[in-house]
């Protein structure tokens, strides 16, 4: 996909410098000592439970294992915690450059650590409220019922396919329903799941769990960082490989060799899937088959910061959605939190894309793609903006995981313990749970609660 650059705009720092030194991390794991040799400080590198991610898994298994006395290590390869819920302020101004809501909010642990923490959430109006445009065009009232009946008729195809068992795409699920179906159901999957529709299980799809969302004002990345205060974590410390001996399992970091009774992998599956981390002996063939059953959608954002001109657009007001080029649409949260800020999100391979042109020509096609809505003296009022990218990101390779057509067993297997000492959590072993930071941190205590119970 192309994309047009307008007049240069000051940005500031783009991800390319943050991918950059993720790079540099990744060589410093493969590098990493040997197994055998120690290099932790004494006392370091020796655990009950080595936790190998600080994302919401990583930390909801820490917690409750430090909260029962054993001893443990976070390893965790970025500078922070959290994981793909970051809260970023690069512009100034902080918004969720990952996971945004807190899902079904009924059984999220994060609503009562957000209680603990004081801070606050809000609840969320829902996803009914939009406004299309295609080609600066407003389509009007009449494509916005169109939509809505698609949307209908296609949850009705879809529990036919639930009622038959019957795994397809979405895409195909979505044949039946015509044009308007096929445009309804590719939105959904590029906006909400970040991945093209014929890649996506529609079993697992309908499996997910349902609820009331929240947001957060102060970050859900802002959050998820606060809960990891405290905790035993080596920042900046890749793991490069994992070997199960008869009594222990060793840990190859920068720092050295950490060995362990128990493990726990948090990290996301993308990084499984790009072989990130060498297991020996190799992971089962059952394991192997499920993070090949599973892959990574690409949610994509881009927030661009203006001066305070709200081009007669209330806050709060509806969302805009746009034909972005030719590759799909992109979402417009305009002004979240009566904040000078606009959020641009697509998925798929819209943002792929997006994100392959790099930080600085990922903004100008987002501004392009704003300015053909509410007119050209949008550039005249912007400020900067950033790029939220994380399938080009060495640490994630994916915003988070989704099912392949065919293969519905995949999460359930990928969560089964290896050897008896090594588990895998996070979103994507979450089933209905799956692909949301609270899925994540209630597999994280699932894995947490197994070891303190003696399961293998």
């Amino acid at each position: 996909m192309a994309f047009r650059r307008p007049a240069p705009y000051v940005l500031p720092m783009p991800l390319e410098e943050t991918r950059r030194r993720m790079i540099t991390l990744a060589a410093a794991a493969i590098a990493a000592p040997a197994l055998g040799r120690r290099a932790f400080a004494a006392g370091e590198g020796e655990a009950d439970v080595a936790v190998i991610g600080a994302g919401a898994a990583g930390i909801a298994a820490a917690r409750a294992l430090t909260d029962a006395g054993k001893r443990v290590i976070v390893l965790e390869a970025r500078s922070r915690a959290g994981g793909r819920a970051h809260t970023d302020r690069s512009l100034g101004i902080g918004f969720d450059a990952g996971a945004a809501f807190v899902h079904f909010a009924e059984r999220n642990p994060w609503v009562e650590w957000a209680e603990r923490h004081g801070i606050e959430l809000l609840p969320w109006k829902g996803w009914m409220h939009f406004r299309p445009y295609s080609g600066g065009r407003a389509l009007g009232e009449g494509y916005m019922q169109r939509r809505r009946r698609a949307r209908e008729s296609f949850w009705s195809v879809l529990e036919s396919a639930e009622r038959r068992g019957r795994d397809a795409s979405l895409a195909e699920l979505a044949l039946s329903l015509g044009e308007d179906g096929t445009v309804a159901v590719r939105d959904m999957a590029l906006l909400s799941i970040g991945e093209n529709p014929e890649r996506v299980s529609g079993l697992d799809y309908a499996a997910l769990w349902d609820g009331s969302d929240r947001i957060v004002p102060l970050g859900y990345g802002t959050l998820v960082q606060r809960a990891a205060e405290g905790l035993p974590i080596r920042f900046d410390c890749p793991v490069s490989a994992v070997h199960v001996a008869p009594t222990h399992v060793e840990i190859a970091t920068p720092a050295g060799v950490l060995r362990a009774a128990d493990v726990i992998v948090t990290v996301p599956l993308g990084v499984l899937a790009a072989d990130a981390i060498r297991f020996t002996p190799g992971l089962p063939l059952e394991t192997v088959r499920a993070i090949e059953g599973l892959s990574m959608g690409a949610l994509t954002k881009v927030a661009l910061r203006f001066d305070g001109e709200r081009f007669d657009i209330v806050p709060g007001d509806d969302f805009v959605v746009i034909d972005f080029a030719s590759g799909g649409p992109m979402t417009f949260e305009m002004w979240p939190f009566d904040r000078d800020i606009v959020i641009g999100t697509t998925g798929g391979d819209t943002g792929r894309a997006l994100g392959a042109a790099g930080g600085t020509e990922a903004v100008y096609a987002a501004l392009d793609a704003f300015a053909g809505v509410v007119g050209a003296r949008a550039r005249d009022h912007f400020v900067g903006g950033r790029l939220a990218d994380w399938w080009h990101d060495p640490l994630s390779h994916g915003s988070y995981s989704v099912v392949r057509p065919g293969h519905l067993s995949a999460r359930a297997a990928l969560a089964k313990p290896v050897a008896g000492r090594i588990r895998f959590a996070g979103e994507a072993t979450a089933g209905g749970a799956a692909m949301t930071v609270g899925g994540a941190a209630l597999e994280g205590l699932k894995a947490a609660h197994a070891i303190l119970a003696g399961t293998h």
